[in-house]
C-alpha cells in the first residue's frame, strides 16, 4: 500500500518510548520518506508512540492535515494505542499491505467568551478543591434539563468514555456512537444518573458558584480558564474527525473485556469465550 510518507512521533518523557521511534524510523525510512509534522499529507501515516493520552495530544495536533494515526502502547490500556512495540515486523507488514480498518473519530467543541476548544476525549468544568459546590443548569438544545450541585460536570465523547467519563461512573459507550456522554461529579442528589445524547444537538452548561469561589475548565486535560463568576459553556458535535488505523485482532470491545475486565469472572482481565 503507497502512502505519501511517514511521521514518527513519541511522549519524550518516556525513554522507551523515544528509543523506540529511532528502531521505527530505521524499519521504515528506506520504504517511504520521513516527514516533520509540518509536511504531513492526508495520505501521511503519522506513528504515536506512548500512552492513550499521548496519542490523544499529537493526533489532535494534526487533526486539520487528517493524515493516518497508528498508535504504539507504551501505556496501560491502549484504545487509541493497539499495536505492541514487541509485535513491531508482524504490524508495519499488515500496515504496509493494507490489512487493518479505519476508525474515524469525531472531535467536539466547547465554546463560551473564551473562545472554542476542541476535545477528542472530555470537556470537564470543576470547582476549585477549597471552593464549595458549585450549581451546574443543563439545558439541551435549549431545553432545561435540571440543575444540580456538584463538583463539576463532565461532558465526554464516546472516544473519552473510557477514560475520566468511565472513572466518574459514566458508560463504556460504541466508539461507532456519535454520542456525548453527561457525568454529574460527586453530585449532592440521589438523581444523578449519567445522560446520552446525540452530538447533533447543543448542551449548555451554566454554572454558579457560591460566593464568587473559583472553579475552572478543561479540555482533554488542557486547562481553559478559571472563573469566579457566572459562566455558560455550550457543547456541539464538529464534523473534525482523527483518522485511526485499527488492528482486526484487536477489536474495542475485546479490549473491554480482557484490559478492564468487564465481565471476567476467573480473574482481572481473565478473556471469556
Amino acid at each position: 500500500m503507497s502512502f505519501d510518507g511517514i511521521t514518527i512521533l513519541a511522549n519524550e518523557k518516556n525513554a522507551e518510548a523515544v528509543k523506540a521511534a529511532k528502531i521505527l524510523k530505521e524499519k521504515v525510512e528506506k520504504r517511504f520518506p520521513i516527514f516533520e509534522k509540518e509536511s504531513i499529507t492526508s495520505n501521511s501515516l503519522v506513528f504515536i508512540l506512548g500512552g492513550d493520552g499521548t496519542v490523544l495530544r499529537y493526533s489532535k495536533s494534526v487533526v486539520d492535515k487528517n493524515p493516518l494515526i497508528v498508535g504504539i502502547n507504551f501505556g496501560h490500556l491502549g484504545f487509541l494505542s493497539p499495536y505492541d512495540f514487541k509485535d513491531i515486523d508482524t504490524f508495519l507488514e499488515d500496515i504496509f499491505d493494507g490489512r487493518f480498518y479505519i476508525m474515524k473519530r469525531n472531535l467536539s467543541m466547547v465554546s463560551g467568551k473564551f473562545g472554542e476548544h476542541l476535545f477528542l476525549n472530555d470537556f470537564l468544568v470543576q470547582r476549585d478543591i477549597h471552593s464549595h459546590l458549585i450549581n451546574a443548569t443543563i439545558s439541551i438544545d435549549g431545553v432545561l434539563m435540571g440543575s444540580v450541585i456538584c463538583d463539576g460536570m463532565l461532558v465526554s465523547t464516546s472516544t473519552g468514555s473510557t477514560a475520566y467519563n468511565l472513572s466518574a461512573g459514566g458508560p463504556i459507550i460504541d466508539p461507532k456512537a456519535p454520542v456525548l456522554s453527561i457525568v454529574p461529579m460527586m453530585a449532592h442528589t440521589l438523581l444523578k444518573t449519567p445522560v446520552i445524547v446525540s452530538t447533533e444537538r447543543k448542551v449548555e452548561i451554566k454554572i454558579e458558584p457560591r460566593n464568587e469561589e473559583s472553579y475552572f475548565a478543561l479540555s482533554d486535560g488542557d486547562i481553559i480558564d478559571r472563573y469566579k463568576n457566572i459562566e455558560i459553556f455550550e457543547i456541539t458535535g464538529t464534523e473534525k474527525y482523527v483518522k485511526f488505523i485499527c488492528d482486526y485482532s484487536k477489536d474495542f470491545f475485546k479490549i473491554v473485556n480482557q484490559k478492564l475486565a468487564w465481565g471476567a469472572r476467573d480473574g482481572f482481565g481473565e478473556y471469556l469465550n
